[in-house]
């Protein structure tokens, strides 16, 4: 594979900074100085070599300022890896701009220059996660459990629908009151495999192997469940320690916030990237504020359901409640509030578990 390189200067310069475009066999990368001056640009492969040559190249023409790197959390992960090793500060590259797209046009080396320009101009200044540590491995058995369960969601379904046009003699025999109770009970079906062209020997068949899937799938979140809540219990404590706030709540917001979670300049910036952060709405003689819909949604549903569980079971939260709902105040702007004040609670916990600690 033939690499492209595109030279307009080989004089070292004081200060450079690396802008990268990230894709899965091969990294493009570009080289601009202090004044924004695009030096040099290039192909890498995405492996070890690729990444030794990559800093190599770059730092032949001066000291790395800064390195701009799309997709820090997949394409540019391994790279963003090694940088951060070889000491390099590696700032999280948003995808391109649509506007600069349309009157620049778009293309590696277009975007990687736009990456090494974000950062120059201050546009991205937010750290990339740190990859290395404990909340690394909590993110890998937090997907493994999320698979499961949605997995797990989809054949409870299909069980379901298969009981509902299965044979009006068979559906009877499954009386248990909830769909786990009925895939415990069609476990027991034995049907003949040689007969399998009969629709009720296929069902039976259908069945049986669903109620083994649904078993085998709840095993494995119970296990992975367990594999989480010892990492978290050994890395957020603090957190853990916080009414209603579980095990696997606590594992999405450390995916979420990343070791590094001094990457956030304050609380605020945790909270606006948790899509929490109140926005103004208002016009004429209307003046009300909602939360910002962007951020992680996922994080954003857990802090919801911190909040929902305080509804329920924290004084704290109840009586908060009831005075906004004194003023004036709807459920849902009360939830609105609430979901900010639990937000800034979990960054602080989260910043003492975290910060100071190396964990391995």
């Amino acid at each position: 594979m033939s690499l492209v390189t595109t030279e307009t200067t080989t004089q070292p310069v004081t200060m450079v900074t690396i802008g990268v475009d990230t894709h899965s066999q091969l990294h493009h990368a570009a080289v601009l100085d202090q004044h924004g001056v695009l030096l040099a640009d290039k192909e890498f492969t995405t492996d070890l070599p690729g990444y030794q040559q990559l800093l190599e190249w770059a730092s032949s023409y001066g000291i790395i300022n800064a390195a701009g790197v799309e997709c820090t959390g997949s394409y540019g992960a391994g790279l963003t890896r090694y940088l951060l090793a070889s000491g390099v500060d590696v700032v999280e590259v948003n995808r391109g701009h649509r506007l600069t797209r349309s009157r620049s046009g778009k293309n590696d080396a277009i975007d990687a220059e736009a990456a090494a320009r974000k950062v120059i101009s201050g546009e991205c200044s937010s750290p990339a996660k740190n990859t290395t540590g404990t909340v690394e491995a909590i993110r890998n058995l937090y997907l493994l459990r999320d698979s499961a369960v949605k997995s797990r969601a989809a054949a409870l379904v299909q069980l379901r629908d298969v009981l509902v046009t299965a044979p009006t003699g068979m559906r009877e025999r499954f009386d248990a009151k909830t769909l786990e109770g009925k895939a415990t009970q069609v476990r027991a079906l034995r049907p003949d495999t040689s007969r399998l062209d009969e629709p009720e020997h296929a069902v039976k068949y259908a069945l049986r192997e669903l109620g083994r899937r649904i078993f085998n799938l709840t095993a494995e979140i119970n296990t992975t469940e367990k594999h989480i809540t010892r990492l978290v219990e050994t890395v957020a404590p603090t957190t853990l320690a916080l009414p209603q706030v579980g095990p696997v709540t606590v594992a999405q917001l450390l995916i979420t916030a990343g070791q590094n979670i001094d990457r956030f300049p304050s609380e605020a910036a945790f909270a606006r990237l948790c899509g929490v952060a109140p926005i103004p709405v208002s016009s004429g003689k209307t003046h009300r504020m909602r939360l910002h819909r962007g951020g992680n949604r996922r994080a954003n549903r857990a802090i919801y359901l911190v909040t929902i569980c305080r509804l329920r079971y924290d004084p704290r939260s109840q009586a908060y409640r009831d005075r906004k709902r004194a003023q004036g105040h709807s459920s849902a702007d009360a939830i609105r509030s609430l979901k900010r004040f639990v937000t800034r609670e979990l960054y602080y916990a989260l910043k003492r578990d975290l910060s100071g600690k190396t964990l391995k």
